[in-house]
C-alpha cells in the first residue's frame, strides 16, 4: 500500500480527499489477471506484473482487494443499518399491537364486569319477584278459602254478565 493511505492522528481529510486517497491507483495502467489455483493458462502474460521490482501491479492488486473489502464492509454496514431499521419498525409495530390489545382487553373487562353486575342485579330482582309471587299466591289462596266458606259473600262478589249489574252493594259482615 502506498504511504498516502496511512494517515496520522493529526491529518483531517474531507470526503473528497478520502475518495481521492482510495482511488489513487485506480484504474490501473495495464490489465492484471488474477489467478485462482495452479492453472498456468490464466496467469498474466505481462511479465512486469509478476516480478517487477517497483511492485506497482502488485500494489494495484492489493488496493483493488482492499477497495473490494471496503465496498463489502460498507455494503454490510448499510445492510445491517437497514436490518436494524426493519427490526426497530417491527418492534414498534409489536408495541403498538400490544397497546391495542391491552386497551381492548381493558374494554372487555369493563364490559364483563357490567354484564356480571347487571346479571347479579337481575337475579336479585328475580328472586324478590318469586318471593312476592309466592306471598301473593298464598294470599289469593287464603281469600279463595274465605270465599268458599261464606256463600253469601261469594254470590255477591261474582260479576254479572251485564255491566250495569256490577254496581251491587255488598254488605260487610263482621
Amino acid at each position: 500500500m502506498s504511504n498516502s493511505s496511512f494517515l496520522s492522528a493529526d491529518d483531517h481529510l474531507s470526503f473528497n480527499d478520502f475518495l481521492d486517497n482510495i482511488l489513487v491507483d485506480f484504474p490501473p495502467q495495464s490489465p492484471v489477471m488474477l489467478s485462482h489455483g495452479s492453472d498456468n493458462s490464466t496467469k498474466n502474460t505481462n511479465s512486469s506484473s509478476s516480478g517487477s521490482e517497483d511492485g506497482e501491479p502488485r500494489k494495484w492488486t492489493v488496493n483493488y482487494i482492499e477497495d473490494q473489502r471496503r465496498k463489502r464492509l460498507l455494503s454490510n454496514r448499510e445492510s445491517a443499518r437497514r436490518s436494524r431499521k426493519r427490526k426497530q419498525k417491527h418492534l414498534e409495530n409489536l408495541t403498538n399491537q400490544v397497546t391495542r390489545y391491552e386497551t381492548g382487553n381493558q374494554e372487555l373487562v369493563k364490559r364483563l364486569w357490567f354484564v356480571n353486575h347487571n346479571g347479579h342485579m337481575i337475579r336479585k330482582e328475580n328472586q324478590r319477584l318469586r318471593v312476592e309471587s309466592v306471598r301473593l299466591q298464598q294470599r289469593l289462596y287464603g281469600l279463595q278459602q274465605l270465599l268458599t266458606n261464606r256463600p253469601e259473600i261469594q254470590h255477591s262478589l261474582l260479576p254479572s254478565a251485564w255491566p250495569c249489574n256490577n254496581n251491587v252493594y255488598v254488605p260487610i259482615i263482621n
